[in-house]
């Protein structure tokens, strides 16, 4: 018993002891932990799977070179070209449909396909189609599987051309000539401003011309629709219908002079400015016009008049559902519509002025089509636009590039409460397309 003791009182004093060192003071300095860094914040993957189709400015780039650029953040930062994208020269058209984005060439008269990869690139699909004459007017199919493309001469008598092309590979699956509107004795032509279908229909709204190719419009003071059936389109029109209230459908360049909404009507808009490119201007009021669904003929109870309701005259618009449409209106137009001032060359110097970088007079609306009522978006700037590519609507946000004397910002614009957001800078002249490719 007492050999036990002494080990209990042994063990005892070893263990007070080791305690007592551990509570005295240690030699040894006390490591400062290192601090865990921040992580850097993640990218909205949602907003990186939005491409671009960029347009530099001459004072970054005197060929004004254009990119298709993927894996976009629209609403922080800088969008630049600098070691991103396909670059384009000249000018070119861009049109998305499915997930493909197509860009066609105004001066090299072909046609390329692209989708975007799993790295944010862009790649080549590999289909591809030349043509004669610059194709302006797109359209697509009710299941989004194929592009529409027409190819008008300026100059002549000779029938435009319609493409079938299949979204998925760029390839050409059909042809078809067609005779839209033609008059050789008043040496007039048509030039298309819109491809529609719906239902067993294809809409093809046009603008009345001259054929020599002098642009100018020597019947400003209707509106026209040439209606083909679908899908078996033949050569010539059903009927060609007309409108007396307003001016030629649609504005040069733009693909959306007709409409489509969820109402399964369809509407048109009409300029006939001379900032617009029309000379001589016409006399009838900017407005919207209606084709009720089951009709081929306007609706003769419905016409908004814009130039009342929004306070200008319509230079664009698109549809961003709802039966409502994004709208840029001219501001007071009337100051720059007197044909009698010219330049050197004998021609107005407001021709086409809506297209330029002179004046900034376009603002931004949402119109009721069904309401017949205007909102002006709040929180932007009159600008300058002078392309827009059809408009891709997300989760009710619209995305546009807005372009004043001293810059150029994406503005996210909520449709429902007509209010935007400003976004991104825009390193360039403008941005030309916004594409959702996933």
């Amino acid at each position: 018993m007492k050999k036990l003791n002494l080990i209990f009182l042994f063990a005892l004093s070893c263990m007070l002891t080791f305690t007592a060192c551990n509570n005295g003071e240690s030699d040894e300095p006390t490591p400062t932990p290192t601090p865990t860094p921040e992580p850097e914040p993640e990218p909205d993957p949602e907003l990186l799977e939005w491409g671009v189709y960029l347009k530099l400015d001459a004072e970054r780039d005197p060929a004004e070179t254009e990119y298709l650029i993927g894996g976009i953040d629209l609403m922080e930062g800088e969008i630049t070209a600098e070691g991103k994208g396909y670059e384009f020269l000249g000018w070119n058209f861009v049109r998305s449909v499915d997930k493909t984005v197509f860009v066609s060439g105004y001066g090299d008269n072909i046609c390329r396909s692209y989708t975007l990869a799993d790295d944010d690139k862009f790649v080549e699909n590999g289909g591809s189609f030349i043509f004669d004459n610059a194709i302006e007017i797109f359209g697509h199919t009710s299941d989004n599987k194929t592009m529409l493309a027409i190819e008008t001469n300026r100059q002549g008598f000779d029938n435009s051309l319609l493409y079938f092309v299949d979204a998925k590979t760029g390839n050409v699956t059909k042809k078809v000539s067609l005779e839209i509107y033609t008059d050789q004795e008043k040496d007039q032509k048509s030039l298309p401003s819109a491809l529609v279908v719906r239902g067993d229909k294809l809409y093809v709204p046009f603008h009345v011309v001259d054929a020599t190719g002098g642009y100018s419009y020597p019947d400003p003071n209707n509106a026209y629709v040439a209606v083909y059936p679908y899908p078996d389109v033949t050569a010539t029109p059903e009927k060609i219908i007309s409108d007396n209230r307003t001016s030629n459908i649609g504005t040069n360049g733009f693909t959306t002079g007709l409409i489509l909404a969820d109402d399964e009507n369809l509407y048109s808009y009409s300029c006939g400015t001379l900032s617009s490119g029309f000379a001589p201007a016409s006399t009838n009021p900017s407005g919207i016009l209606r084709i009720n669904n089951a009709t081929n003929d306007f609706d003769e109870n419905y016409f908004i008049n814009t130039e009342e309701v929004a306070g200008g005259q319509i230079f664009w618009m698109d549809y961003v559902g709802d039966n409502k449409v994004l709208a840029r209106v001219l501001v007071d137009d009337h100051l720059y519509s007197d044909i009698t001032q010219v330049n050197e060359q004998g021609a107005p110097i407001y021709a086409w002025a809506a297209y330029g970088r002179s004046i900034f007079h376009q603002k931004l609306v949402i119109i009721d089509l069904v309401a017949q009522t205007s909102t002006d978006v709040k929180d932007v700037p009159l600008h300058a636009k002078r392309y827009t590519s059809p408009l891709l609507v997300d989760e009710g946000k619209a995305y546009v590039s807005v372009e004043t004397a001293q810059d150029a910002y994406v503005y996210q614009i909520d449709v429902e409460t007509a209010t935007a957001v400003k976004g991104a800078k825009i390193n360039g002249k403008t941005i030309k397309g916004f594409f959702k490719l996933r």
